[in-house]
Parts: C-alpha cells; structure tokens; sequence
C-alpha cells in the first residue's frame, strides 16, 4: 500500500511523499483564481497503485472549473472501479459529447503508476503533455493514444505501458506550461525549459512543479495567458541530488509511440 502524508500546500501547489514515490503538484488559473479550468490530481487505489490525472478543457479561468472538475471525478470514478486509463478518458469523452457546453473539449493524460514493478499504464489524449527526464538530462517524450476529448468522432483511446527507470522522473504539464512566452515573442518555454525547472529543483531540493511554474512565468515576463498545471513524480525516494555543482542541461530526445 501506498501511504501518501502531505508535506506542503502553498499557492495551489502540494508535495507528497509516499512510502514507494514521491508526488508533486502545483496548479494556477490565468487570473489567479482556484480550482480552473485545469486539474492535476493525484489518487491511491486499493490496489497498491496509484493514478495521476491531468486535465486541460478548452477555456481558460474559474468558471472553466466545474467542467474540469466533472471530467476528473467521472475519471477518477472509472480508475477506482479498476478502469484502465483509457477506458477513464471515454467516460470522460461521453460526458463532454452530453454536456452542452459552448467549448466541450480537452486535452487530458491519466496514468496508473504500479510502484513494485515500476510500471506506468497511460493514456493520452489530444497532443503530448508528457515526458520522462532521466538525471543526464535526456527526455523521453510520451506520444498521444487518444484524439482530443469532446470531438463529435469515435475516441478509440488505447493504453500504453512503459517502465520508469529509477533514475527517470515523469513529468506532466499542460500546454499552458510549454506555451508560456514573452508577449509578442515566438520563444516558448516548451519541453526544455520544464525539463531543466525540475532538473534545477531536484538538486536544491525544492518542490519540482512549483519550480516549473515559476520558472515560465518568469520565461513569460510575469505573463501568464493561460491556466497551468503540472504534476511531477519519481518512484522511491523524493530526491534533492548533491551529485553536481551545476544542474544538467536537457539534451537528447527520444519519443515512446504506443
């Protein structure tokens, strides 16, 4: 079993730490507001595993929240009765095709992280939100398995499964993260700059999505245009490296297809 304790809250953001993995989660609307139009949550299952969702429906603020909000309880209902990621990211498609809502679409990535075998079971849907980074700095990009939720076609969403290395994060981050940029400049702070906010934040042992959040704002100029939301996580102990003086630069990519 999973026994999660939380260390901090402080401005939408929460740390855990599991006995078998470390979980970090930070999330901010546009205009400052709480809850948004974005979900990063975290869910222990009976089963010893645990589920990460994150959510990003189309729209932006608070009153984007009780929308949000809906995609991730009838997800996190579907994972609790031992639904697979995918088989969560149709129940939340069918909620967003009878909703009405002027906008009903999003971009969503859930995930059930076995921490004994170091396994992860994903579902994507609507473009990549995710990536491992491995303490040399190189990314593994996780590929979509899913169309974008709420489009009037069939999602014939499927699962993927890949091991997390131990010496591996898993990062997860809305596009209102990797979209961050000056205004009226085309520098987005994207996959590298969230990459190197939690390479910095491992080695000085600060909370890794609020570095990543921190980190594209100030990228933005203090400009934030969209919601955000970031969830990080490790299996094993929740690190704060002492092994270099300076943070490594990402550097090579590579992509996981399902």
């Amino acid at each position: 079993m999973i026994a999660n304790r939380t260390l901090e809250v402080v401005e939408g953001t929460q740390l855990t730490a599991p006995s078998a993995m470390g979980v970090s989660s930070a999330l901010r609307s546009y205009d400052g507001g709480l809850p948004c139009g974005d979900v990063a949550s975290v869910l222990p299952l009976s089963s010893g595993r645990t589920a990460l969702v994150v959510i990003d429906v189309a729209g932006h603020g608070t009153a984007r929240a009780p929308l949000s909000r809906a995609l991730d309880d009838v997800m996190t209902a579907s994972l609790r009765r031992d639904g697979s990621p995918a088989l969560a990211l149709n129940c939340a498609h069918q909620l967003l095709l009878a909703s009405g809502d002027e906008l009903p679409y999003a971009v969503a990535f859930v995930a059930l992280v076995n921490p004994v075998f170091r396994t992860i079971v994903y579902a994507s849907a609507g473009h990549d939100v995710a990536f491992t980074l491995a303490d040399d700095g190189r990314i593994r990009h996780l590929a979509q398995t899913a169309t974008m939720l709420g489009l009037p076609l069939t999602n014939n969403a499927c699962d993927a499964v890949f091991v997390l290395d131990p010496k591996e994060t898993l990062v997860i981050a809305s596009d209102g993260i990797s979209d961050s940029r000056p205004a009226g400049s085309d520098q987005f702070f994207g996959a590298l700059g969230t990459a190197g906010a939690v390479t910095r934040s491992l080695f000085n042992g600060s909370d890794p999505a609020q570095a990543v959040l921190d980190a594209a704002c100030e990228h933005a100029g203090g400009r934030q245009a969209d919601d955000v939301a970031v969830l990080v996580t490790r299996l094993g102990p929740w690190p704060a490296y002492q092994l270099r003086r300076s943070p490594v630069r990402p550097a090579k990519t590579s992509r996981v297809y399902a």
